[in-house]
Formats: C-alpha cells, structure tokens, sequence
C-alpha cells in the first residue's frame, strides 16, 4: 500500500531480494557505517554527471521476479459498472495476479492493455463506456537518428567535453492517431555512441554530457544525459528493461570493483539524497542481465543493484478538443514536482514552470502527455518544477528507465520540491525503491498513477511502493475508470475520465490515472511547502478522513480509502 500504511510510524522496507543481496535496508547501514568510503561522494562535481561510450551484444532476459506488493484485482473490464457491481467484484483483488496484459476479466472483448503500456491512441475518448476494441496500440517511431555533434554545457558544473554524444535527434515519428503529439518530438540517440549490441571491446571514454539550455522557454536546467540506444528487452514475467546493461548503487570503491571485474560505465552521477553514485554499466560480451546483477550484488553485498527497468507514461487516452477552452490565470497556491515528459514552459505563462530539466536527453522535450499532467496541476494553481525522463529507445519508442526516475526524484529533493507527481508505470526496482523510501523519511509526499492495465493488473510502480500514494481515476459519476488497476496498494480516487485540459498551445481531453494524480498532488502541495515529516503525516491522515468512499466501507482495492474531491 502507498504512504497511508504508514501513517505515524517511521517503517522499515522490504526491498526485493534476498537480505544482503543489494536490499535498501543493508545499503542504508552501510552508508551509515562506512561513510569515510566515499568522503566526496556529494561533493565532487566532475564525477557528478559522467558520461562514457560502452556497449556489448548480452541480452538473455530470465530476472526473478521481484516482489510486489499490492495485488491485482479480477473486476469487470468491460465497463465502469455501478458501485454495486465493482464491489462484488473485490473478492478477486487480492488474488495477486501475475498475469501480463491481462484483459481485466470481463466476458466481452475490451482490450485492457497489460502493465506499462500506453493505450495513448485517442481517438476514442468515451473510455467510460467498455466498449470492446477501445484501445488503440502504442506507436510512434520517434525517430531519432539526427545527430548534433558534440555537446557540452552541462549546468551542473562538470568538465564534460568530448566528441560524440548527445546526439539531439528531432524524431517526428507519431502513431498515426489523434495522439501524434505524444510520441513526437526529439527523443536522442544515446551518448555512448556504439549502443547496445555490439562489441564494446575496451570501451573508450567519450565523457560526453551534451548540451543544457532551453526547452521551449521558462528556466530550464537541462542535465546533458544519455538517451537510450539500447534495445528493450523482457524477463521471464513479462518486465521490461535495457538489454546489456545493469544499475549499481554504491561507494566510488564499488563501482571501480565492478570496473575491475569487466563492467564498463556508461554513465555515472552522484546522489546526493542518497550518499552515493549511481552508475550505468555496460555487461561484459556474452553475460545477460539476469546473471551480471548476481554477480555484481556478490562482488559489492551493500549497493543496490538492479536491471535498468523501463518505464511508460500512465495514460489511457489524449485526444486533441476544439479550441473552445482556453486555461484561466490561477492564483498560485503551491508549488510541485512533475516527474513526466517535457513540457512548452512558455506556453504555461510567465512563473509557472520554475524549473524544467532533461534526464535521459540533450534537453526536455515537449510532449503531450506530461503537458497534460502538468496542465493539470497549474489549473489548481501551482508553480512547476519539471524533470523529463523520456527518450527514445533504438526502436524509437519512447521510455523512461529506472536510472532517470532515480536522478530525477534525488533531483526534487534536492530543490526541497516537496510533493512530487509521477504519472509512470512500470515494473519494480530496487534502486526507486530505496528513493521512495528516503522521499518518504524526509518528508516529501510521493503521488503517483496508479496504472492502466486493467483490473486483472500486477500492481504498478512507483505507486505501489510504500511511501508512495498510488491513485486510481473515476469518472464524473464516481465510476471506476475500466482501464485502471485495482489491487491493496490504490489509496485514493480522483476525477480522471474524460477530462477537458489546455496546455496553452492545444485543448485536449484525457483519460488514465496519469492525470487523476495530479489533482491529488495539487491538494496536498497546496498546504505542504517544505518537505516535514510529521506535517505530511498530517496531511495524508487529514486526506484519507475526508475521502469520499465508493466502494465496501473503508478501503478497498477499487477506490482506495475513497474520492478526492477538488
């Protein structure tokens, strides 16, 4: 479950894996106890954000499974249904489901897509409805084969020349439906420049952080990573991740063990939230992941190490609406994090992105999903701070990986941006885990979709971490949107279906729990300025009194503890 489970009291998690096998719980003990490993672990700008040219051609795919928690529910995915009919339905969410895009149940045929896809269409938008076939398929190439030369300018003060790199390419690519703007836009080919797949032979150093600066406008902060020329891969249950390559989290001395023993840095960055580097590392030729994370978890027992899991924006439906509607100036009320694609700062209006930066390419860019979320926010008047962690993979699709939601969340805490919003689904990882958890410790209130596969869906993450608040979306009748997943870990409901929204530059209507999140975030970072334990406890208690509940009293795995209302 998310944050509510652990209302007043300071809770220990359960990372996934065997205890002292790269678990959150041995990492934090050995920061504590061994912090004069890495005595300018926070401190060393020119290690802070490293990039290096590394690639290999592994890419077995049999990871265990890491846990769960929640469970996936067996509704009806074939319509919203009354509350009568989804609460008959909650004898079969606990049941933990490990089906991958499992069709929510139902008898008649709508296509509820698995965990982590993106139904992101739009043609439809009547998503309420259950109509069969209402899912249009996840495209859009994103070309990203233009390359920009060398980049340097990286704004966070490292040495970071080199050629190669931060290839900046403009990727028109769209799926040829209403939603073409959500996966168009650049999306860069990664800088270390060989990609995945091939021979990474010694791994020369191209150090090629490329390029910061603007993003349509507003300020921007852009950190000159690396996209993803790697290919997506799958485990043995269906989660998807990088091929050829693995996160560690850890000591200076731990990464260069891993050096030592034939991993090669992609790209490496500190943490300050965390103490400690995280590195990307290219597996050696003819080592698959499965088998490079065990041995890097026996060769440094207290980092956390973990497959580069990809992530996809939680969306069901954006489509383009007449140009009828137009947002109105809002009185600011707060200010809040978007962990999301990029967005037009200027079309938003003077103040309201505060800052904008990229994470997994030469600069944000503006796409319609995270414009929507961010929309969303800033009509109930708050002031944004936007971290895009989207690129293209080789196949142009475009992704976030586990490595730039962790930069991206250690990033907001260290702007003390104290409610984050992540409308992202994905599977599991330990090295987020281990971010939540300290977001959490600190203060900070996580919101997060809580996913669309449908109610036979494993659980999605971030959301159903602990110490994260998973929210799932209803219609305007208080019905459960047919696309969104049930399960123990969902802590609220908000209006999400068929909703109108201007981004300044276009009207849309969206659907998905993507954008039931941010309503929920927006309440909360309206009476939480700065991160505080006790006062998010408060608040988070003072929300779940005030829940509307829909479903069987108290919690459920349909709605949570309830409704949110604006």
């Amino acid at each position: 479950m998310g944050a509510l489970a652990l209302i007043g009291a300071s809770t220990t998690l359960a990372v996934a894996g065997a205890p002292g096998s790269g678990g959150a719980d041995d990492f934090d003990d050995h920061f504590e106890d061994s912090a004069s490993d890495t005595p300018d672990a926070v401190d060393e700008p020119d290690v802070a954000e490293t990039d290096f040219s590394a690639s290999d051609d592994a890419s077995e795919s049999t990871a265990a499974e890491e846990d769960h928690s929640g469970s996936g529910g067996g509704g009806d995915a074939d319509t919203v249904g009354s509350e009568s009919d989804d609460t008959a339905d909650q004898a079969d969410d606990s049941g933990g489901d490990d089906s991958n895009g499992a069709d929510g149940g139902g008898d008649t045929g709508e296509d509820n897509s698995g965990p982590g896809s993106n139904d992101d269409g739009g043609g439809d938008i009547d998503d309420d409805s259950g109509e069969a076939g209402d899912n249009s398929g996840n495209s859009g190439s994103g070309d990203d084969d233009t390359n920009s030369g060398s980049g340097s300018g990286d704004d966070d003060g490292g040495s970071n020349s080199g050629s190669g790199g931060g290839n900046s390419g403009s990727g028109s690519g769209g799926d040829g439906e209403d939603d073409e703007d959500d996966n168009s836009g650049s999306g860069s080919s990664g800088d270390h420049n060989s990609g995945h797949g091939g021979d990474h032979a010694s791994g020369s150093n191209s150090g090629s952080n490329s390029g910061s600066g603007s993003a349509h406008g507003g300020s921007d902060d852009s950190g000159g990573r690396a996209s993803y020329a790697a290919m997506v891969e799958h485990d043995e249950h269906g989660n998807e991740r990088l091929s050829g390559e693995a996160l560690l989290t850890g000591t200076q001395a731990e990464i260069e063990a891993a050096i030592h023993a034939g991993y090669t840095p992609i790209s490496q960055q500190a943490l300050p939230s965390m103490d400690c580097y995280i590195v990307r590392l290219a597996l050696p030729i003819g080592t698959g992941v499965d088998q490079a994370v065990a041995e890097l978890r026996a060769l440094a027992p207290q980092a956390i190490v973990a497959p580069n899991n990809v992530y996809h924006s939680s969306e069901a439906s954006i489509s383009t609406a007449p140009a009828s509607r137009r947002a109105r100036p809002v009185r600011a009320r707060g200010t809040m994090g978007i962990i999301d694609t990029g967005v037009d700062a200027a079309a938003f209006g003077e103040g309201v992105v505060v800052n904008q930066r990229a994470f997994a390419a030469a600069a944000p860019t503006t796409r319609a999903h995270g414009s929507a979320v961010a929309a969303l926010a800033a009509e109930h008047g708050m002031r944004l701070h936007v971290a895009d962690v989207f690129a293209s993979s080789a196949t142009g699709e475009q992704i976030a990986s586990a490595e730039s939601i962790a930069a991206a969340l250690d990033w907001m805490m260290g702007n003390n941006v104290a409610v984050i919003n992540v409308s992202i689904e994905g599977p599991n990882n330990p090295v987020l885990q281990a971010l939540v958890r300290r977001a959490f410790e600190r203060g900070f209130v996580i919101v997060a979709a809580a996913g669309n596969g449908g109610p036979s869906a494993r659980p999605a993450f971030p959301a159903a971490f602990d110490g994260a608040l998973a929210v799932t979306a209803i219609d305007e009748r208080d019905r459960p949107y047919v696309r969104a997943n049930r399960g123990e870990y969902i802590d609220y409901a908000a209006h999400g279906v068929d909703i109108s929204v201007s981004t300044g530059s276009e009207n849309l209507v969206v659907s998905g729990t993507s954008f039931s999140a941010p309503l929920v975030a927006a309440q909360i970072a309206a009476r939480l300025t700065t991160p505080s334990p006790e006062r998010a406890r408060t608040l988070v208690a003072e929300m779940q009194s005030a829940a509307v509940d829909l479903g069987a009293p108290g919690h459920d795995p349909i709605f949570g503890w309830g409704a949110v209302r604006d």
